[in-house]
Order: C-alpha cells, then sequence, then structure tokens
C-alpha cells in the first residue's frame, strides 16, 4: 500500500524531503494535492534510499538527469509489480516528476511514458541500468 503520510527518512533522503516541502508550501498547489505530493515523494524516497541499501541502485539516482530517468522506470515498474492501479501509478509519477523539477534536474518524462506504456499494455523500454 503506498503511504498516506511521510516517514522518517535516513540522510540525505530526509533533508531532501524537508527541502521538497519547503518547495511545496510556495507552491500554487491546493493543500491537498501539496500532501498526497509530499506522501508519494516520500514514499519514492523510501524506496530509492531502500533500493539504494540493498545494493540494487548503484547509479546515483538523484544525482543527474540520467540517473532519475533510470530510476523514475524502475519505480514505476516497482508499482506495476505491486499491482497497484494505473491512475495511482500515474499520481505517484506526477509527484516523482515534480520531485525531481523543484530540484533542479527537469523533468523525467515518466508519467507521459508510463501513460504510453498503460495505454498499449506494455512495459517501459527504459534499461534498469545505463
Amino acid at each position: 500500500m503506498i503511504s498516506s503520510s511521510p516517514r522518517r527518512l535516513p540522510p540525505p533522503y530526509g533533508g531532501m524531503l524537508s527541502a521538497y516541502a519547503a518547495a511545496l508550501a510556495g507552491s500554487p498547489l491546493k493543500p491537498s494535492s501539496k500532501a498526497k505530493y509530499l506522501s508519494h515523494v516520500s514514499g519514492f524516497l523510501a524506496w530509492t534510499a531502500e533500493a539504494e541499501t540493498g545494493g540494487t541502485h548503484d547509479h546515483g539516482p538523484l544525482a543527474d538527469m540520467s540517473a532519475a530517468v533510470v530510476t523514475a522506470h524502475d519505480y514505476d515498474r516497482h508499482l506495476r509489480d505491486r499491482g497497484y492501479a494505473p491512475a495511482t501509478i500515474a499520481n505517484v509519477l506526477a509527484a516523482v516528476d515534480d520531485f525531481y523539477a523543484r530540484r533542479g534536474l527537469g523533468a523525467t518524462g515518466i508519467c507521459r511514458e508510463s501513460a504510453r506504456n498503460t495505454a498499449a499494455g506494455g512495459r517501459s523500454r527504459v534499461p534498469r541500468r545505463l
């Protein structure tokens, strides 16, 4: 289940989530959207921290755009493999894209590709690692 509230994250992820929360506070999004985005990004960062600790990611998933794209696709796959509805996945990935954009890396494009793949009944064509 996707968490409805932000969780405690290890360094440096907790600081990233705090910075994202501050950026969201000044955005024109509705308070309910801000809360959902923050919750979705918290889940993404927790998954990323766990994947890095477990050795699943060795490409610095938050360091640059190419790593961000691979990580976003891996998370998309993770959500699909767990049976989340396409609309839920799209909402989560929109938050992940917003997170990367507010970090200054730009949007990953994962939302649009995920929607296309869902409509076509397929999976992401991006390789797991660069």
